[in-house]
């Protein structure tokens, strides 16, 4: 018999599961005004705010936010809290994508009973 190389368990054959990447984009507030804030650092032009725009920001202290709207040409952008943010926070913006598995070639070794190798 060939050595166990690894062990493992499966959770379940579902077909369905979708596998997610998730990364987290930071910023920090370069001026803050009560529940608003002039954030930078996340982004580096005012495209790209836009198109996440929709996406709900967060901080580490726990407000909960949106992107107003981009401000000038280098990526600073107005956000929108639901309460008065600190000016040493760090916003945040989850951002998800779906991971597909890596179809390969796999390497086979003839075993005892006589199979031909398939080599990549």
């Amino acid at each position: 018999l060939p050595p166990l190389l690894a062990s493992g368990s499966v959770l379940s054959a579902d077909v369905d599961r979708i596998v997610l990447k998730k990364i987290v984009l930071t910023g920090h507030p370069f001026r803050v005004h009560k529940r608003k804030a002039v954030v930078r650092w996340m982004f580096f032009s005012p495209e790209d705010i836009r198109w996440f725009k929709p996406v709900e920001l967060f901080t580490k202290h726990g407000r909960i936010g949106h992107i107003l709207e981009p401000l000038g040409t280098h990526g600073y952008m107005k956000c929108i809290f639901d309460g008065p943010l600190m000016p040493h926070d760090t916003v945040c913006m989850n951002l998800y994508k779906r991971a597909y598995p890596k179809w390969g070639r796999f390497r086979f070794t003839p075993d005892c009973a006589g199979v031909p190798a398939l080599s990549a």
